[in-house]
């Protein structure tokens, strides 16, 4: 039974367009300095009652909340990402900024050897919170926290998808995971060579 430990190789991606005519990503920038992920699915299930017992259930897919806290998240990844204006090397944040729609990308290792990996599919990031604190006399890291409110995909190519993970083994190898954003597994096939581009073209 493995055991998944570690976590780096953050990314996001912008999508560019998501509706019944088309989905398009953009390609994957990395977030340097991973500390922690929390994805947090919603469902509600409803109990259909028959014979004097529950006779069947149904789950509905809820909220999909998801944090990520890393080191820092840059001037420049948050002015992509929260369409802040720059102005002579100064960012401002305004209330006429929106917010691009993103997927997150990492991985995490497993004890057996190898990493899984994941992408959460679509998400809008809400407003980043600031956090401070005086230096004393042991030094005490802040940290960002990142957080993200993730959906299904709307156009057909997208099959209602939320979140796509795998992991190495004999059948599967992940050299190229971060290369585009992995909303369809055929181009993982063992028949188009151990790395995977192009996805979805």
């Amino acid at each position: 039974m493995p055991t998944i430990y570690g976590l780096d190789m953050f990314h996001y991606a912008e999508v560019i367009q998501d509706d019944k005519k088309d989905l398009i990503f953009g390609k994957p920038e990395s977030i340097p300095g991973a500390v922690n992920v929390k994805v947090d699915p919603k469902s509600e299930q409803t109990k259909f009652w028959a014979d004097n017992g529950v006779f069947d259930s149904f789950n509905s897919m809820g909220d999909i909340d998801f944090e990520a806290e890393m080191a820092d998240l840059p001037l420049d990844i948050q002015n992509k990402i929260y369409g802040h204006q720059v102005e002579n090397g100064v960012s401002f944040a305004s209330g006429d900024d929106q917010a691009i729609y993103l997927a997150f990308g990492f991985r995490a290792k497993i004890s057996t050897g190898g990493y899984r990996y994941y992408w959460l599919l679509k998400g809008l990031p809400e407003l980043l919170g600031t956090e401070g604190k005086t230096k004393e006399e042991k030094v005490d890291p802040q940290s960002t926290k990142f957080k993200v409110g993730f959906q299904e995909l709307q156009n057909p190519k997208g099959k209602k998808r939320w979140k796509a993970q795998a992991e190495d083994s004999d059948t599967f190898n992940g050299e190229g995971w971060f290369d585009q954003v992995v909303y369809d597994g055929s181009p993982f096939a063992a028949d188009t060579g151990s790395k995977a581009t192009d996805l979805g073209k």
